[in-house]
């Protein structure tokens, strides 16, 4: 458990933990401070006050005396904060503080101020009373939506509310992991909110009413609608022609070779760029892409995953504390391991199935489907990771015995053989693909673990592996079915790449430049897809269910949900 924390807390702290105590806890003790539309437009109405050249200075307008960006701190109260604007006028001070959205009304229609914004600008006079030695009675908020300037009264009952409310932050900072979302009659307060992607709400609250079902009494989809639409903005930059660097002018990643401009990205339209073999990345550049939480992946040419260089890691420092505790507890290791497998071998069973539908050899399908089915039916037997992990084996060697039967053999007779598997280096065409297919998913993963707060190098299940992103590697288990093996699939079946894309060298096969421009055309593609989710029922890009997935593990490391469920396509 966590030190009870001594820094002040921030009078805005107060408007979120009035609002939702589980927005508070995932904005203040995990430090997670995504925007939306609403933040930004907050940032925009603000942008006077925050103005440097305005603050802390004082300005006289008809008998109104008005000091902007005024920051006061209090060790009694135990708050700080920086007051948006103080007035005064005919010797009296008090507080203005400017929101974005309208004003509510009241039930005769007049105009209000929200429970979580009274608390906000009560703390801020608070402030001012300690600070300048007299009473504060009453403040105003204006409204930029509506344009209307509200008085607020700061009564007895709403300054018990306002000690309240820092009471309960304190309260918060202690626990190891998030409280439950809001209840039912206020989900409302969740359209709009910044932190729904992160927080999860109606999803968490199904995980707990719900636990899992084996395959054979397996619930319909929950049907739950998302809180907000989700997107996944931005493209990712792949750089790969050797000898070229990629700098950084003015807003734009510039890509140059031999002093020639070969492209010009704007910063704003990446959302991840991955540098493939000899490119260059210059300091200015990289400083930039941090600063804008741009990660940047390495990948060889060969199609092995090295590494990434991402911003500062999240500061949830109790999410990885959980994390260690619970991946060296053996019953949680086995039990995770068994979600991961369960979704791996059931996602390999249903490519399968698609693969060969109109396959009219005997037996084409069924044995290959009938051995995954039975090894789905055998792994709650197991009482270990090893012996979970030499399922997982076994369902492979049955898999990838059917594989070459997936590949459609185009009537000119230059289609692409497989035999076996074969990595370290991949020594065929189709074992290329699925390396560099596994690499970049890898890399994916390895985002989503680090962008939720995980050590990516601490997993369950590929716990041996020393040097080893673990954690992203058993996160990406339940995908390769349903994302790399099928990129694969579709590239080769539709004749996307040809056998002059590869090259082979000292027995090793690997993509072309060439080769590797269409691979990524089509893994972005495939990512860009929207799936229905099997447990909640809404629609989103494999993209985004890789952070979903990721977020409900933690959600599970954490106590939040009582289980964790692999993702499985039907």
């Amino acid at each position: 458990m966590s030190a009870i924390a001594t820094d002040p807390i921030p009078v805005r702290a107060l408007n979120q933990v009035t609002y939702c105590n589980r927005l508070y806890y995932l904005q203040y003790v995990d430090c997670v401070m995504p925007t939306n539309e609403h933040v930004e437009g907050g940032l925009f109405d603000h942008r006077r006050v925050d103005d440097p050249d305005l603050k802390n200075k004082t300005r006289s307008d008809r008998g109104t005396a008005t000091s902007r960006g005024i920051a006061l701190s209090s060790e009694t109260l135990g708050i700080s904060g920086v007051l948006d604007v103080i007035e005064e006028k005919n010797g009296e001070q008090y507080p203005v503080e400017t929101k974005h959205g309208s004003a509510p009304h009241d039930d005769d229609g007049k105009p209000t101020v929200w429970d979580n914004d009274a608390v906000q600008l009560c703390a801020q006079a608070l402030l001012m009373e300690e600070a300048f030695g007299k009473l504060v009675p009453h403040g105003f908020q204006y409204h930029v939506g509506s344009k209307e300037r509200v008085e607020l009264k700061f009564t007895p009952e709403l300054r018990e509310k306002t000690h309240g409310a820092i009471s309960r932050c304190r309260e918060l900072s202690v626990l190891d992991s998030p409280p439950e979302p809001l209840p039912s009659e206020l989900r409302h307060r969740c359209f709009g909110c910044s932190l729904a992607p992160v927080c999860l709400p109606e999803e968490t609250l199904y995980q707990i009413g719900h636990p899992p079902a084996v395959e054979e009494e397996a619930k319909p989809p929950a049907g739950i609608t998302r809180v907000i639409p989700q997107s996944d903005d931005g493209a990712v930059l792949y750089v790969q022609e050797p000898g070229s660097s990629v700098g950084k002018r003015s807003e734009h990643l510039i890509v140059k070779k031999d002093g020639k401009e070969l492209s010009r990205v704007p910063m704003h339209a990446v959302r991840q760029m991955v540098v493939v073999g000899n490119v260059q990345v210059s300091t200015q550049a990289l400083e930039t892409l941090a600063a804008n939480e741009i990660p940047v992946s390495y990948v060889t040419g060969h199609g092995r995953f090295i590494g990434s260089f991402v911003p500062a890691p999240a500061k949830n420092v109790s999410l990885r504390e959980s994390q260690f505790k619970m991946f060296g507890e053996p019953a949680v290791c086995l039990e995770l391991a068994k979600a991961v497998v369960r979704a791996k071998l059931s996602n390999q069973r249903t490519l399968l199935m698609r693969s060969l539908r109109d396959d009219d050899t005997r037996g084409s399908k069924e044995y290959g489907a009938r051995g995954l089915y039975d090894l789905l039916r055998t792994l709650d037997r197991h009482t270990s990771v090893e012996s979970v992990l030499g399922v997982e084996g076994q369902g492979a060697a049955l898999y990838f015995a059917e594989f070459g039967r997936f590949l459609k053999q185009p009537p000119t007779g230059k289609g692409f053989d497989f035999t076996t598997r074969n990595r370290r280096p991949p020594r065929d065409p189709v074992n290329a693909l699925l390396s560099f297919a596994y690499a970049m998913l890898a890399k994916d993963c390895f985002s989503a673990v680090c962008t939720v707060g995980f050590d990516p190098y601490k997993g369950f299940f590929h716990q041996g592996r020393h040097g080893k992103p673990s954690l992203a590697l058993d996160l990406m288990e339940e995908f390769r079915p349903v994302i790399a093996d099928s990129v694969v699939l579709t590239l080769i079946n539709n004749e996307s790449v040809t056998k002059s894309d590869f090259v082979m060298w000292r027995d090793a096969c690997q993509l072309t430049d060439a080769g590797r421009k269409t691979f990524f055309a089509a893994y972005e593609q495939r990512k860009a897809t929207e799936i229905t989710h099997p447990v909640y029922g809404y629609r989103m890009s494999y993209s985004r269910m890789l952070e979903v997935q990721a977020r409900m593990l933690a959600s599970f490391v954490r106590g939040g949900i009582p289980s964790y469920t692999g993702f499985t396509v039907r």
